[in-house]
């Protein structure tokens, strides 16, 4: 699927239908599974374009390791922190492999919050010794809402 460079710059709108609740930039907890099946949450900044949630990240963090192994996730709206601020909703994610693609979307990224805000937080990935130069892609199921995350077919 192209990815739409024209609309990636949007306004951060209140949380409403599954459809819109993840559009602009947010933070949102990503809930990945380990082999053993337990829920790992991580707290990340997210972008949706063209109905997919983009994440970036250190392609050596244990999240890559656990998508790779079960792309099966739940994703909420958060503080930045990771408090939950909605419903969870269940995806499927996994990683951006072609380079054209992934440096789409790290160009979104950058436009989305400015040259300044991408600096800043490359810098702080750096000082922590990570280096954001993976993507995550997230599909919603469609009308998928869970508490619990029972049913999911978690892989593992």
């Amino acid at each position: 699927m192209p990815i739409d460079l024209k609309g990636a710059r949007t306004k951060i709108m209140e949380p409403q239908s599954q459809g819109n609740q993840f559009s602009g930039r947010r933070y949102i907890n990503l809930e990945s599974y380990s082999r053993e099946g337990k829920a790992k949450r991580t707290p990340v900044q997210s972008i949706e374009n063209n109905g997919q949630i983009y994440v970036r990240t250190d392609p050596k963090s244990w999240k890559v390791g656990r998508i790779k192994r079960n792309p099966f996730v739940r994703i909420v709206l958060s503080d930045r922190n990771g408090k939950p601020q909605g419903s969870w909703v269940d995806g499927e994610a996994h990683l951006v492999e072609a380079d054209e693609a992934r440096d789409q979307i790290q160009r979104i990224f950058k436009k989305e919050y400015g040259t300044i805000g991408s600096l800043i937080v490359d810098f702080i990935a750096r000082l922590r010794g990570e280096k954001l130069s993976a993507v995550i892609a997230i599909k919603l199921r469609p009308e998928s809402s869970s508490s619990t995350g029972k049913g999911l077919n978690r892989q593992g």
